[in-house]
């Protein structure tokens, strides 16, 4: 089914209005100051797929009752959340930048049905559903594909009702999307009144945490294989800007070489200079366009990229304002996240309880030897999230993992963080660290970009 013949079929579906929508629609369109143009856009003919479009995701993004309504009509409940979570791809899918799909296949009374498309020259996102009768809720594990893809994958949600419509997201760095690939995926899922497993009663938290108890493998559903096909109109789609502009930030010089400016995100390429004494691992941004028009960094999906010969982050996603047609773009820069060079690791010495250095907002309350090994317990301050990865290291180096971490949020201002460190048993250890500090720009730092 090509783009025309979906979009037929959706205006097919509003052949019958739904209750909920029979007024829903009058008050959206008496509410905007336009309300003479979208009325006659209203009355155009089903031919003018465009406007059709236009109207619908204006109401969708405006108006949450007309939103709610379109809970009544299959499709177009898929698009409307679609187009709710994401001004990138909202923008997409009001300029009928969407590949219909359309395939389904169905295995132990599971349905699942890749619907479309949204893909550009360096992402891929694939929306789907699945179904089944007699099941709470029905969760895609992660995808494999064929040939393998060098990419970033992010999963769908887990443990969402049947008919929900999930995601699968990659985004490529090196290299663009292909012309396509096989994907496989194992559904699992949980069955309507069944109990879920609790912990046992006995077992503490801290023990917890040092001796997770086993997890018992969830039952593969059904798995499901497509051989999926990208239109080179959509792969193609995607333009480089180069930039080359130097600022300095908390005594840091970076420089902007490049945005690449794609129809569901732009891309912002920066290099440290080598003489830096800090790692920059994120930025606080936004780009304005010459109506004022702002876009602002991702949050619902992948977020940057690191360069593969350091700690340092090297490209940073924002919302695309590919579809603006923005004759002029300009950045604006006003904070960083950074990780001090030689602070790569925390040196904590267990037998007393005291670090030397600890990352910023970051304290120490307790180190305590159990039986399983050591926990530690930090405050954070409020809106930080843990600085340390997972891995930590003893005195000659070797590798070690947690496993888990804990964090649980007090009654002051502020998070308790615990790290434990099973079966470990020195008196001293090296924790990885993943940030040390953040800035805030005295100065707004502005790039025109073009």
């Amino acid at each position: 089914m090509n783009r025309n013949e979906e979009y037929q079929a959706l205006l097919a579906e509003l052949e019958t209005v739904p209750p909920a929508l029979e007024t829903t629609v009058d008050r959206a369109v008496k509410r905007e100051t336009a309300s003479r143009r979208r009325r006659r856009v209203l009355g155009i003919p089903v031919g003018s797929l465009a406007a059709c479009f236009t109207v619908f995701v204006l109401l969708v993004n405006l108006f949450p009752p007309f939103a709610a309504a379109c809970g009544n009509v299959p499709l177009l409940r898929q698009l409307a959340k679609a187009v709710a979570w994401s001004p990138s791809l909202s923008a997409a899918v009001d300029n009928e930048f969407v590949q219909p799909m359309g395939l389904t296949q169905t295995e132990n009374g599971i349905t699942a049905t890749i619907q479309y498309l949204i893909v550009d020259q360096k992402q891929v996102n694939l929306f789907f559903t699945l179904e089944g009768e007699g099941y709470e809720s029905l969760s895609a594990e992660m995808p494999a594909f064929s040939p393998e893809q060098v990419c970033a994958v992010m999963g769908a949600d887990f443990q969402k009702p049947p008919g929900t419509l999930l995601r699968f997201s990659l985004d490529y760095v090196d290299q663009d999307v292909p012309e396509g690939f096989t994907m496989t995926f194992d559904v699992t899922g949980e069955r309507e009144a069944e109990e879920e497993p609790t912990t046992a009663p006995d077992r503490a938290y801290e023990e917890e945490l040092l001796a997770p108890g086993p997890e018992a493998e969830p039952e593969i559903l059904a798995s499901f294989t497509f051989d999926l096909r990208f239109d080179p109109d959509f792969t193609a789609a995607g333009e480089v800007i180069p930039v080359h502009e130097t600022f300095l930030l908390d005594g840091q010089t970076l420089t902007v070489t490049e945005a690449e400016l794609y129809p569901t995100h732009l891309r912002l390429n920066v290099a440290g200079d080598p003489a830096n004494t800090a790692w920059l691992k994120d930025l606080d941004f936004y780009l304005e366009n010459e109506d004022g028009e702002r876009f602002g960094a991702v949050s619902g999906g992948i977020t940057a990229s690191g360069d593969p010969d350091s700690p340092a982050m090297a490209s940073f996603r924002l919302e695309s304002p590919y579809f603006s047609r923005s004759d002029h773009l300009t950045l604006f820069i006003t904070g960083a996240r950074w990780l001090d060079k030689g602070r790569e690791r925390v040196y904590v010495d267990l037998e007393h309880g005291t670090a030397p250095w600890l990352p910023e907002g970051v304290t120490l309350t307790s180190a305590q030897r159990r039986a399983g090994g050591w926990l530690l317990t930090f405050r954070l301050e409020s809106g930080l999230s843990s600085p340390f990865s997972m891995t930590f290291h003893d005195a000659e180096g070797n590798d070690w993992e947690m496993g888990c971490m804990g964090m649980t949020v007090t009654n002051e201002d502020g998070t308790e963080l615990t790290l434990p460190l099973p079966g470990y048993t020195a008196g001293e250890v090296w924790l990885e660290t993943q940030d040390s500090r953040t800035t805030t720009a005295q100065e707004l730092v502005t790039i025109p970009i073009r």
